[in-house]
């Protein structure tokens, strides 16, 4: 899970990241470009911001909630944390730090 709680996005405002972009959670050399699940049925709307409020694991996936800067709350489900991870990072314009590389150099 790369983005936590308190995360803030506006969609529709990307930028090119991370060099141009704000990071929202710990980067490291080797960032991959992040292949996204596209935005299709999704709730999130051009020009609103919007903070990542709660995290509930599912049986079939992760459910997060954010508020949005006019005080209204939306639910997203996801298939996992990671698939999440994309779609903010696909919304800010960054790119998510390879940590299967990671973490495999660190078993080694």
């Amino acid at each position: 899970m790369h983005y936590i709680l308190n995360t803030t996005f506006t969609v529709g405002s990307t930028k090119p990241g991370p060099v141009g972009g704000k990071i929202g959670g710990p980067t490291m050399f080797g960032a991959i470009n992040n292949d996204a699940p596209k935005l299709t049925n999704t709730k999130f709307k051009p020009g609103t911001s919007y903070t990542l409020i709660y995290i509930k694991k599912l049986d079939d996936g992760v459910e997060y909630t954010f508020k949005t800067s006019s005080g209204d709350i939306i639910v997203e489900k996801f298939n996992s944390c990671n698939d999440a991870d994309m779609v903010i990072a696909s919304i800010k314009g960054e790119k998510l730090p390879n940590y299967e590389s990671i973490y495999s150099k660190i078993r080694s």
